[in-house]
């Protein structure tokens, strides 16, 4: 009778701890399996596209590149000015400026390259060459326009958080035209005949960069030297053109740090302006729509009495 009542008893207890943890494994899978739902986000590979706004955000100093002198003729001095851009719309593409390409699909957290597509910014105003030939001085304006080099692509590579921000970094080489009266005159920072000197961060210094030449032991900031080809003054030529292969230039280093995103479909879109920056450069790049924004605010401003 005990033996039969233990029996008994035993078996509908083993029934329910194997059923108990039958549960327990169940419900662990359904945790950890709704859990890595809510984690990941599946965000497709594509264009992320801006609009660069004229408020002085976005601008290059020449400072520590400085432009040579004769760069714009027989007794111009050198160039070290900061230049304020503004973007200049992309064909087809209404007030876009700027394309960044991502080429992964990335399932947040997680990393992706980048590529700079498009690059279409111009000076919100000529700047002032000084000129002189030992007697006499005197000044000329040049405009300026901003795309990316025809000689090295500009990469980078992108972090997507599953917590709505993202991080990147993106070395942007600058093809600068200077143009007057006719004249044209091209600086490509992207020559792939030079050492090809890296922007790096210096440490305690925010947004900060030094150029690092390969042979050289300790960062130093350095001339950027260009090679310049015949000049031809405007005379009987409609167009001069220099095409000056900026072999040890450093490229424009953009970082971005913790920056905002939501989903637009399955592609990232930037709900507010970021400022991609180092010491020498940066680049406020807002989303789709920001110029017409600021548009209408100017509008009813002005029209309210």
């Amino acid at each position: 009778m005990k033996e039969i009542t233990r029996r008994l008893y035993t078996k509908p207890v083993m029934i329910g701890m194997a059923l108990l943890v039958g549960l327990v494994l169940v419900a662990g899978l359904f945790v950890t399996t709704k859990s890595e739902a809510q984690s990941g986000t599946f965000i497709q590979f594509g264009d992320d596209k801006f609009e660069t706004t004229g408020n002085g955000e976005t601008y290059h100093n020449f400072g520590a590149s400085k432009i040579p002198a004769d760069f714009f003729g027989p007794g111009s001095q050198e160039y070290s000015g900061t230049v304020p851009l503004v973007g200049v719309p992309l064909p087809g593409q209404g007030d876009i400026d700027t394309i960044v390409h991502r080429d992964q699909s990335v399932l947040t957290p997680g990393t992706t390259t980048i590529r700079m597509t498009d690059l279409s910014l111009k000076g919100i105003n000529a700047i002032t060459v000084t000129f002189s030939n030992g007697s006499t001085t005197w000044t000329e304006e040049w405009n300026v326009a901003v795309g990316l080099s025809t000689l090295k692509a500009s990469t980078g590579t992108m972090f997507i958080d599953s917590n709505g921000t993202f991080d990147s970094t993106l070395k942007v080489w600058p093809k600068f035209t200077f143009t007057r009266n006719g004249v044209t005159l091209v600086l490509d920072t992207g020559d792939p005949n030079g050492p090809g000197l890296t922007a790096i961060s210096q440490p305690g210094v925010m947004n900060s960069a030094v150029f690092e030449p390969a042979p050289e032991p300790i960062p130093t900031v350095a001339p950027c030297p260009i090679v310049v080809g015949e000049f031809e003054p405007v005379g009987d030529v409609s167009e001069a053109t220099t095409s000056a292969a900026a072999s040890s230039c450093a490229p424009v280093t953009l970082t971005s740090n913790n920056n905002p995103w939501v989903l637009c479909g399955n592609q990232i879109c930037i709900p507010r302006p970021i400022t991609e920056a180092e010491l020498l450069a940066a680049h406020n790049a807002s989303p789709p729509g920001t110029k017409k924004k600021i548009l209408a605010v100017k509008q009813v401003g002005i029209a309210t009495p």
